[in-house]
């Protein structure tokens, strides 16, 4: 990657613990070219220099530790016990958790394995050259105009953090940003989740 960025300390955050109703089989551990869905997107945040990456799991966390090993210290798992409460609740627990937190958070979804790290790779490279992570700031990849995901909350945003609920993320504290930055990207997989067996089904129509 063409990024230094244990010169300027980011940490990440990927959110793994809902219970994939929509799907009707548990997601993070259905196959993808041979490996668990959850795996391969922990592979790819992991191949950047984050200074720490938590997983946070919920639902069949258990599974997920049996079934997932990286030998890496930057890595850990993250239980929410408070998952039926949203994707709000897996932030406010996964930002809690971290050590130092000053530099801002990027934010990952679970169940994007298809996400390039060439995307991952342009939105760090706007954060850190820009100086994003000292402001009030959210930086946010598009694809023809629709947000997505991985989501950067600088520092000095995290604290509003505790104020979010239900299953809309952080979307309620981007009002209080000095700054939203929008990062156009030519990645669909910015803005692709897979929440159905259609959605799945289409994946593995892709080859990683």
């Amino acid at each position: 990657m063409g990024i230094h960025i244990n010169l300027f300390p980011i940490r990440a955050v990927v959110l793994a613990a809902g219970v994939s109703s929509r799907m009707g089989q548990f997601k993070p551990l259905l196959p993808i070219d041979g490996k668990p869905m959850l795996e391969i997107v922990l592979t790819k945040v992991l191949s950047f220099p984050f200074e720490e990456v938590k997983a946070v799991i919920g639902y069949k966390g258990h599974e997920l530790i049996e079934a997932i090993k990286f030998e890496d210290e930057r890595f850990n798992w993250i239980t929410n016990e408070h998952f039926l409460e949203g994707l709000s609740s897996s932030i406010k627990v996964a930002t809690g958790s971290l050590h130092n937190a000053k530099s801002g958070v990027l934010i990952f979804l679970g169940d994007q394995p298809f996400l390039r790290t060439s995307t991952i790779d342009k939105v760090l490279q706007v954060i850190i050259e820009k100086g994003f992570a000292q402001s009030k700031c959210i930086v946010q990849p598009t694809f023809n105009g629709t947000p997505g995901h991985p989501v950067f909350i600088s520092g000095s945003m995290i604290p509003y953090l505790k104020t979010i609920t239900g299953d809309q993320g952080a979307k309620s504290i981007f009002k209080f940003a000095d700054q939203h930055i929008y990062v156009p990207i030519d990645d669909e997989w910015t803005i692709l989740d897979v929440d159905t067996k259609d959605d799945y089904q289409n994946l593995r129509n892709h080859s990683l």
